[in-house]
């Protein structure tokens, strides 16, 4: 893991931010969506998104994530809507924080993501994936990183 304060620390540090940003604006994007289309049929789009990208929708994981796409009421749909749009302002914030390397944003981050890793530990307990064991490892060793620098900035 990159020591903070030297150059690898601060492409670490400039990944983190662009990360979160990007991520920010993706759910900022998916909340307006949901939002503004509350009333769609998300197993219809959720069926053809699935034939869109190849993947076969009489799979079970696929026929049953069709399945609750469909069965979305609006106003869940809102709920996701205005959820994603919050948790992507967060994000955006913290993406943006730390690409200007403001401490504020580096503890935001410290405490958000150290929030969800146990939900994340939780889901992950339940139903296990390489790819979400990855994300936690991710969130954890930035946890870590990040936290190493405002400790650090803290004596300094």
């Amino acid at each position: 893991m990159p020591k903070p304060g030297d150059g690898s620390g601060d492409r670490f540090l400039l990944l983190i931010a662009l990360e979160r940003s990007l991520r920010g604006l993706l759910l900022l994007t998916a909340g307006i969506y949901l939002l503004a289309n509350a009333g769609a049929d998300f197993g219809s789009i959720a069926n053809h998104l699935a034939r869109a990208i190849e993947l076969d929708p009489r799979r079970h994981f696929i026929k049953d994530l069709i399945a609750k796409a469909g069965s979305l009421k609006r106003h869940e749909v809102k709920l996701f809507g205005a959820g994603a749009i919050g948790y992507g302002v967060l994000e955006l914030v913290e993406g943006v924080g730390l690409f200007y390397r403001q401490r504020w944003a580096e503890w935001l981050t410290v405490v958000a993501t150290s929030l969800l890793i146990p939900l994340e530990l939780y889901e992950e307990a339940r139903h296990p994936g390489p790819l979400k064991a990855a994300g936690i490892a991710v969130n954890i060793a930035i946890v870590v990183y990040l936290f190493r620098i405002v400790h650090r900035k803290g004596r300094g």
